[in-house]
């Protein structure tokens, strides 16, 4: 048995109307209600459990969303835990990259400064 509900008036835009109701029919919802209730559990269950924190929300394809659900069904990896390790191995290929470019740049800079004629005049 479904927990009583209360009806709560909104005001939307002409866009937002049409938006949702190009949801209805998907997902299981069956009218406006149905999909402004999936939308508010959304995002109420997307929400950072932390001050501190922030959520992201990703669009995925069918071929990633299956994968996804084959790891989960493999090895019990939910998606959000394959995302945040995603976003792991990311934001560390990205600092080594910037290191290494880095280094590559002093050691063109120290090539450079060595190849340099020195003058006088910019010495004292």
């Amino acid at each position: 048995m479904s927990n009583p509900s209360s009806l709560v008036s909104l005001r939307i835009t002409e866009d937002d109307l049409n938006s949702l109701e190009s949801r209805v029919g998907l997902d299981g919802s069956r009218n406006r209600s149905d999909v402004i209730r999936l939308a508010i559990h959304q995002f109420l269950q997307g929400q950072p459990l932390l001050p501190d924190m922030d959520s992201v929300r990703i669009p995925i394809g069918r071929a990633t969303k299956m994968h996804l659900g084959q790891l989960y069904e493999l090895q019990g990896i939910t998606t959000e835990t394959a995302c945040q390790e995603g976003l792991k191995l990311y934001i560390a290929n990205a600092i080594k990259h910037d290191a290494e470019s880095t280094e590559t740049l002093e050691a063109a800079l120290e090539v450079s400064r060595a190849v340099t004629i020195r003058r006088e005049e910019y010495h004292e």
